[in-house]
C-alpha cells in the first residue's frame, strides 16, 4: 500500500502537497529576487550605463552645433570634438550632446570612441556568474524541500500501516 501510489491517490496528501510547492516556489522567487538585487547593490554595477549606447557624433547622420577642443587619448595635444548636434535619425528634434566628463579615445583609424572601463565589465560578469549560481541553488533547493516533504508523507504512510 505504501508504495508511492497512495500519494497521488490521495486528495489530502495531493493537496499539502501542492500547497507547499506552491509556499516554496514563491518564498524561493522572492527571497532569490532579493539575493540577486543585493548583489547588484553590492556590486555597483550601474546597469543604465551599461545598455545605453554612448553617443558620439555621426557626420553622417547628424549636423553639428557646438564644437569644443578636448584632450583624447591617443591624439598629442587638443582635438576638435562635437559635443552638441542635431541627429537626423531622432525625430523630437532634441540636440545631443556628449556626457560631461566623458574620456574620449582615438582609435587606429583615427575616429573617436568612448573606452570601456575593463573593472565594470569583470564586475558585471561576477555578477551575471552570482546570478547563475542563486537561481540554480534555489532550483536544487526547490527540489530538495519537495523530495523531503514527500518523503514525510511516505514514511507516516509506512507507519500507519
Amino acid at each position: 500500500m505504501g508504495d508511492g501510489k497512495d500519494q497521488v491517490e490521495n486528495p489530502e496528501v495531493s493537496r499539502r502537497l501542492k500547497r507547499f510547492t506552491l509556499v516554496v516556489t514563491v518564498g524561493l522567487i522572492i527571497g532569490c529576487n532579493a539575493l540577486i538585487l543585493t548583489g547588484l547593490w553590492v556590486s555597483g554595477v550601474d546597469l543604465e550605463k551599461i545598455v545605453s549606447k554612448s553617443e558620439l557624433f555621426d557626420p553622417e547622420n547628424g549636423h553639428c552645433v557646438q564644437v569644443t577642443w578636448l584632450k583624447v587619448v591617443g591624439a598629442d595635444g587638443l582635438v576638435k570634438v562635437c559635443t552638441e548636434w542635431l541627429d537626423f535619425s531622432d525625430i523630437s528634434g532634441d540636440t545631443h550632446r556628449l556626457p560631461e566628463g566623458e574620456t574620449l579615445a582615438m582609435g587606429p583609424d583615427g575616429n573617436l570612441y568612448v573606452p570601456g572601463n575593463s573593472a565594470e565589465n569583470y564586475r558585471l560578469i561576477a555578477l551575471m556568474i552570482f546570478a547563475i549560481v542563486v537561481i540554480i541553488s534555489g532550483m536544487w533547493i526547490k527540489q530538495m524541500l519537495i523530495a523531503k516533504y514527500q518523503d514525510r508523507f511516505q514514511s507516516v504512510n509506512h507507519h500507519s500501516t
